[in-house]
């Protein structure tokens, strides 16, 4: 055999060998993430600008909140008061610095309404994600004027701080 005819002989023989190991499949795994949700819009009503301390409301809505989550164990929406503890303010209150002087309310998630402990109360908690485009609560606002002589003609104001966490 000459020299040539080994050589081919020896590729030839290498190219069988590699057919005869080749793979009739193969694998390919794909991995992917989506991103973790956590968002709040709250949107305050005409209404709850300008209100007159004066009379009674009962209901009045005064915001809408949309919430965004979309952990399999849900979320939770706490709402904050600024001026507990301001004055005589042992809970929520508008509050007028200038004539310190208050009047109480009460706030409610739709017809439910919400317990303060100390200045913080639980507005919503769902152990779910939530709806497409996220979901949809109504803040309502009480209070009664008529019964709280207010002493001065000044504006009273209240700030409330809602925010959402994961359940």
């Amino acid at each position: 055999m000459t020299r040539r005819a080994w050589i081919l002989g020896a590729v030839g023989g290498l190219a069988l060998g590699a057919a005869a190991n080749a793979a009739d499949s193969g694998d390919l795994n794909l991995v992917g993430t989506v991103a973790p949700i956590l968002d709040i819009q709250v949107s305050p009503t005409a209404a709850a600008n300008g209100l007159d301390l004066s009379l009674q409301q009962a209901d009045l809505k005064v915001a809408d909140v949309v919430t965004q989550s979309n952990t399999p164990g849900g979320y939770l929406v706490t709402v904050t008061s600024a001026n507990v503890g301001s004055g005589d303010c042992t809970g929520p209150c508008f509050y007028s610095e200038t004539a310190d002087d208050s009047l109480t309310y009460t706030l409610s998630e739709g017809t439910t309404a919400l317990t303060f402990s100390s200045e913080t109360a639980t507005f919503v908690e769902s152990t779910e994600r939530t709806t497409a485009g996220g979901d949809a609560y109504v803040v309502n606002l009480s209070y009664d004027g008529t019964a709280t002589n207010l002493a001065t003609a000044v504006d009273y104001s209240e700030t409330l701080t809602f925010t959402i966490a994961l359940n």
